[in-house]
């Protein structure tokens, strides 16, 4: 059995049988196929051993220079795939068990937007181009539900009830989760709805291009650099910027992290809690910069 062949019929299995949203089967999909390229064209399936996947590995990380969660989210496609096949009755060994496999990923903290530029990137004044109220819109969107550009981008007009101010999300793995927007934009919601309509959409996404076609990810990133640019934003600012900020500031708050993990779509708290080390991070530096005994002890 060619590796090739069995990896196709795999993604036709996630896509038919799991039910995976098109982007994770994508995603899939680019691994098996950089996977197959370091084994060879017409390598077979059981060639794929302990010491294939080590030598991959290593490949990923010196040859491909990527990063740490790169490297595993290649691995768990590849067991995800083996996995099947052994299940499916091929006769096939998964490689993985016994492999002794650990990567282990750096201590990075989520990159939070600042307050000040938050606030400059949340206002808007005077008319606005269409592809500018996308972009607002967006970021409006991203900061109030800390979604995913991807679930953004795939967002559905019948799932947007502004009168509610609720919003039904499908994500990772396709489960469901409804997020509340803030009274505060439920008529900028409208006002976009509106503006939408007007064009020949037959989009069912609530975002769309100046064309009246569903905005795409790569189209919705574009527009949030550019509006953090005329917003005199310093630091470039991507999508997923904002979930992070939402989610650090929340905890700042003093919101439940059980609250936030449910926003975000975390299937484990485990996930969820390195934004409590952004959060403790402020509070140090609040605690230090305020605290009383400085006042006290210097009050003469």
């Amino acid at each position: 059995m060619e590796f090739r062949g069995a990896a196709s019929e795999f993604i036709r299995h996630c896509q038919s049988i799991r039910k995976l949203s098109p982007h994770t089967a994508r995603a899939y999909e680019l691994d098996l196929n950089r996977f197959s390229e370091f084994l060879g064209g017409s390598a077979a399936v059981a060639s794929c051993d302990r010491t294939v996947i080590h030598n991959y590995v290593r490949h990923l990380f010196d040859v491909r220079s990527l990063k740490e969660a790169s490297v595993k989210r290649h691995l768990a496609t590849l067991r995800s795939f083996f996995h099947w096949l052994e299940e499916d009755g091929r006769g096939i060994d998964d490689p993985f068990r016994g492999a002794r496999i650990r990567i282990r990923m750096p201590k990075r903290l989520p990159r939070v937007i600042a307050r000040a530029d938050l606030r400059r990137l949340l206002r808007h004044d005077g008319q606005l181009t269409f592809a500018d109220l996308t972009a607002y819109i967006a970021t409006e969107l991203l900061f109030a539900t800390g979604m995913r550009v991807s679930e953004l981008a795939s967002l559905r007009d019948a799932s947007v009830d502004v009168e509610d101010g609720t919003i039904t999300i499908i994500g990772k793995g396709n489960r469901e989760r409804r997020v509340f927007v803030p009274d505060e934009i439920k008529s900028l919601l409208s006002d976009y709805r509106t503006a939408r309509d007007l064009s020949a959409t037959t989009a069912e996404t609530f975002l769309v291009n100046s064309r009246g076609a569903a905005a795409s990810p790569q189209m919705i990133r574009r527009l949030i650099r550019l509006h953090g640019e005329r917003s005199d934003v310093r630091d470039r600012v991507t999508p997923h910027m904002f979930r992070h900020s939402v989610a650090t500031y929340l905890l700042e708050e003093g919101v439940d992290i059980r609250y936030v993990q449910r926003l975000l779509g975390h299937r484990s708290i485990s996930t969820t809690e390195i934004y409590t080390h952004v959060a403790d991070a402020a509070l140090k530096v609040r605690i230090t910069e305020r605290h009383p005994r400085r006042g006290i002890v210097s009050t003469r």
